[in-house]
Formats: C-alpha cells, structure tokens, sequence
C-alpha cells in the first residue's frame, strides 16, 4: 500500500509503520506538504528494496523490541545514503539506545505535534539533522562509539563538506554556524554525522582525515 507524487526533492519518504487510516491521512499530508514521493511499508514486513537517497521515517509507536532489532540489522546493512528518523519516539527513550540506530538523522517524540514534524522534515531535505540539544550534545560526545563501513568521500553531503573545510581552518562551532547560516545546534548534529561516516573520535581526527581526503 503506497502513494506517490513527483519529488521536487529526489528523494523518496518512506513511512514504516502499521498500516491505518491516521497512517494514510499523515503521508499524505507530508506528501502534499513536501512535494515529496511518499511511500507506507507495513512494518511487521520485511522490506529489501530501499531506493537511494531515501528518507526512512520510523514508527515507534508500532514498535516492540524485537521489531526494532530487526529494522536495526536491516537498515544496517543498507549502503545508500539512507536517512533514519524515529517518529513518535517516547519521551524517556534512552539516548544510548537512539545510537544503536544506523543513519540516524532525527528524533521525533510523541509529545511534539505535526508542525515541527513539518519543520524537521524541512530541516533534513536541506541536509540538516533534527535533534533535540540535549540529545545532539550526547551524540557528538560518544560519536567515537560508531563506526561506518567506508570513508567514501561521494557518501558525505555538501554541506558535511564544508563544515569539514570550515574545520580545516580552525573554526568553532559557532563561526561555522555563523558563516553557513545555521544554528550552532544544527553544526554539532553535522559534525556527529560526520565523526560516525569517517570513523573519527574528535576534531583533529575529522581534520587529518579531511587532509587526507577533500581537495581544498
């Protein structure tokens, strides 16, 4: 069961959640709201196709434990620059277990209403993160934890780029966001994103690697 309309953004949001009329009426609200392809996946199925590129918004409201283990290997042995966003997370959902998630990019919980599901989903078309401060300061702190197979430099977006050129140079966190018109916030959920893709633990790691790598 799926719906679909003309992406002006290329990707694809795929909805995994159990399927129902609230399930439908949201996707197309999201579809018609995002000029966005927009597909459902029931998600006690499983799934082995997931376009490139695409936009992976997860239901855990329809979640049980062994459920999220399973999508968690699935999705993990996925390498096509998919991105991971929980949405109706519960409000005391550990941080530590939001790592486990690979492609992480956002973090939805069930208290916030549709209006900043709107914006957040705005955010990560534009190559953004949506994370809460707090969660954002926690991930960053224990980026050194994950590791992503490759150090392809095609997998980074443009704007990781240019805030690993911004690093090169010495810039903080708050000239970065001040120069690419960001929040300071929006700056450390890149720089988690891009500790986890190029297996890095801290700044000077990212810079020798981006030495190593980037063109100037």
């Amino acid at each position: 069961m799926f719906n679909e309309v003309h992406s002006i953004h290329g990707h694809t949001l795929l909805l995994i959640t159990k399927p129902s009329l609230q399930a439908t009426a949201l996707l197309q609200h999201l579809k018609h709201s995002l000029i966005l392809t927009t597909k459902l996946h029931n998600i006690q199925r499983s799934l082995d196709d997931i376009p490139a590129g695409s936009i992976i918004l997860f239901d855990m409201m329809e979640a049980d434990k062994k459920l999220i283990h399973y999508w968690q290997e699935n999705l993990s042995r996925k390498n096509n620059n998919i991105r991971v966003l929980l949405l109706n997370t519960p409000d005391e959902y550990p941080f530590r277990d939001i790592e486990n998630w690979p492609y992480i990019n956002g973090v939805f919980y069930a208290s916030e209403d549709e209006s900043r599901l709107l914006e957040g989903l705005h955010g990560v078309l534009r190559g953004e993160c949506y994370f809460s401060q707090k969660l954002a300061s926690y991930l960053i702190t224990h980026s050194g934890n994950y590791r992503y197979n490759g150090t392809d430099t095609t997998l980074l977006t443009h704007r990781e780029k240019e805030i690993l050129n911004k690093l090169r140079i010495g810039a903080s966190n708050n000239e970065i966001a001040r120069s690419l018109f960001i929040s300071e916030n929006t700056v450390k959920t890149h720089l988690y994103n891009l500790f986890k893709k190029i297996s890095v633990k801290n700044r000077t790691q990212a810079v020798s690697w981006a030495n190593d790598n980037l063109r100037r």
